[in-house]
């Protein structure tokens, strides 16, 4: 895929200013502000988080609601029953849920829907579970905005509702005994991008608050490895609070002492080592969503809430299972995509759909072929004439609000400004294609369906050294609306190069009078493409190669041209 590359530039002036005020290089700086940070105090709280700087959970609406719901439910010993979802962050939100509800004393069941059979949302499987294990509350983890008819449902059998989401609300919201959703129009809340399991915890801190047993910060930091682990793995963006739980919660996932269930899975997904956060989003985090998109992810709960080493490691062996067969279709499912679509007429957005398509896997293949063609994809896995479908699109596109102007065709749908689920008839979708595409003509520019390299920092090979990639270390955890620094150099000669693996292109590089080691992963057909140049612009994340016992300056190299003005 072609880029346009894109250098962020500030007054030089004001970064020196930046750099002597907190002491960091001016490198740093600039990154900083082109993550929209251009004041001290903001740059401190986003350089060191703390969860002192978390917010009171009762600016969410409807919170004061839920507490004294669940407070009654302790004084009267009422069963609650715990309605989450199939995803990492509907498995972690109930698993942190079931667990801080029972230390309260409540007696708790959970009920994780099966993403083919029942779909997103409360199901009328997970209520009539609810009645027969006489529950009297059911508390929503991840779900329930958008699930009108079964909360009635529900409240006409005396079953209280509360629901916790981060989905976006429709016009009315379902009659529910409360409802949490930091998108109500009427929150109040100053971070409105948390994570279903981010709601969850700010409830649980609500709780605990007010609970007359008082319960210290430092167990409520205990429940953060659940809540790094939603987090990352929903791509929410990695600011604010959601920076701060995620930041901490990796201390708490990489402890020695941590829960044996992630314990378990950070042996068979990364041998035990310690993990970051776009480690985790490649290791653990796919094992955790292979049990809700091929089986039943109550599995995963149970291996959250299990003290046993035995039953830990068997359940990790399970994932790891599902996750290679998960894999292998995925693996099919693009293919069969990428032999529907002609690269030479392509459409405002790409639509596609089969009856052989694993619904459990399109949402993955659709955010596979947006990093491909970068123009949203919707994709359909069709049966008994009705299509299931994952949507993916990049901003400035609101996916959500493009979505529900096609309500009309619809069945349901949910999500996200660039994420969302949605089910239609078989028949609509024709129709459908025809009126998105519309929609996507009047909204968006032939630049938007441009993939951009923003770059931070134009450099020099001067300036880079060790010293500079551990200063950059402090602005982790690297994720969703905070991803890694991206450098740029030009005017680049190369000493040697060839290819290595099985389609990694290593090069060494030289700058005025410094060389330096570089390697481009799955990159060893891209000096071929751009034919033979004098010299080359790079983009490059700047690292650190440790091999038999030596560390050597690397560059992760991004993208490659012929020299020209960056």
């Amino acid at each position: 895929m072609n880029h346009n590359w894109q250098v962020n530039r500030t007054n030089p002036e004001f970064l020196q200013y930046l750099s002597s005020r907190i002491s960091i290089s001016t490198v740093l700086a600039q990154i900083l502000v082109n993550r929209g940070l251009k004041d001290v105090d903001s740059i401190k709280d986003f350089l060191y988080p703390s969860f002192d700087n978390i917010h009171d959970p009762y600016l969410l609406p409807d919170m004061d609601k839920a507490v004294d719901r669940i407070k009654l439910a302790v004084k009267r010993g009422e069963t609650v029953f715990i309605h989450g979802d199939y995803d990492v962050d509907g498995i972690t939100s109930t698993a942190l849920l079931v667990d801080a509800l029972n230390k309260l004393g409540l007696k708790t069941f959970y009920h994780i829907p099966n993403r083919i059979t029942e779909g997103y949302g409360i199901s009328n499987a997970g209520i009539q579970k609810a009645k027969a294990n006489g529950a009297s509350l059911i508390i929503t983890a991840d779900c329930g905005i958008s699930s009108e008819e079964e909360v009635a449902a529900a409240m006409a059998m005396g079953i209280d509702v509360i629901i916790t989401d981060h989905h976006e609300p429709s016009e009315k919201l379902p009659a529910a005994t409360a409802v949490i959703d930091p998108h109500r129009k009427d929150s109040a809340y100053p971070f409105k991008y948390l994570a279903g399991v981010g709601v969850v915890f700010k409830l649980v801190q609500a709780l605990l608050q007010s609970a007359e047993h008082s319960i210290q910060n430092a167990d409520l930091k205990e429940y953060l490895d659940l809540v790094a682990l939603g987090t990352i793995a929903d791509s929410v963006p990695l600011l604010g609070e959601n920076r701060i739980f995620t930041a901490l919660g990796l201390k708490v996932i990489n402890d020695d002492f941590c829960r044996m269930g992630i314990r378990a899975l950070k042996m068979i997904a990364g041998n035990g080592k310690k993990l970051n956060a776009v480690q985790l989003s490649y290791t653990m985090i796919p094992r955790i969503n292979a049990a809700g998109r091929l089986d039943d992810a109550s599995v995963v709960v149970e291996l959250f809430l299990t003290d046993a080493e035995a039953e830990a490691d068997k359940i990790a062996g399970l994932l790891e299972a599902q996750n290679k067969k998960r894999q292998k279709i995925e693996g099919e499912v693009f293919k069969s995509a990428l032999d529907m679509i002609d690269p030479y007429h392509i459409e405002n957005a790409i639509i596609l759909s089969s009856y052989d398509w694993h619904p459990g896997v399109i949402g993955i293949v659709a955010s596979r072929l947006l990093e491909v063609f970068h123009r949203p994809v919707f994709l359909f896995s069709v049966k008994d004439s009705v299509a299931k479908g994952s949507a993916r699109c990049m901003p400035p596109f609101h996916l959500f609000n493009a979505i529900a102007e096609c309500s009309d065709l619809l069945v349901s749908f949910g999500g996200h400004r660039q994420a969302a689920g949605l089910k239609m008839s078989a028949d609509n979708l024709e129709a459908f294609k025809k009126k998105m595409n519309k929609i996507i003509e009047n909204s968006l520019v032939a630049k938007d369906m441009v993939s951009v390299l923003e770059i931070d920092a134009a450099v020099t090979f001067a300036d880079l050294n060790f010293t500079l990639v551990n200063e950059l270390n402090l602005l982790e955890p690297f994720g969703d609306s905070n991803r890694e620094p991206l450098f740029g150099a030009k005017n680049i000669k190369i000493v040697n190069h060839k290819i290595v693996g099985n389609n990694h292109l290593k090069m060494y590089l030289k700058q005025d009078k410094i060389n330096l080691d570089t390697i481009g992963f799955g990159m060893a057909d891209k000096l071929g493409k751009i034919g033979p140049a004098a010299a080359l612009d790079i983009a490059f994340i700047p690292s650190v190669n440790e091999w038999n016992g030596s560390r050597n300056l690397q560059l992760n190299l991004k993208a490659i041209r012929p020299s020209n003005l960056i």
